[in-house]
């Protein structure tokens, strides 16, 4: 049976738990854009849907900004 994570070491997992999460939200951001392209092209909803593509783009600067804290934070952990 697996130990429990206890100061530093659960410190460390939860960093790694957010930064997984992240790059989870970063792997399919692509995916959504391209849809919402695609289906500007075919309905030509661009007044409705161009601003959401400017979301995900704040979204996906917001997201890299993170991992960056994140991974910054580890290191800072592991210098300890």
């Amino acid at each position: 049976m697996a130990r429990k994570a206890e100061g530093t070491g659960k410190v460390r997992a939860d960093l790694e738990g957010a930064l997984l999460s992240l790059v989870d939200v970063e792997e399919v951001l692509p995916t959504v854009v391209l849809r919402i392209e695609q289906a500007i092209r075919r309905s030509g909803l661009t007044s409705l849907l161009d601003p959401a593509l400017q979301d995900l783009a704040r979204i996906t600067r917001s997201v890299r900004e993170a991992k960056g804290q994140v991974s910054t934070a580890t290191v800072r952990l592991l210098e300890k």
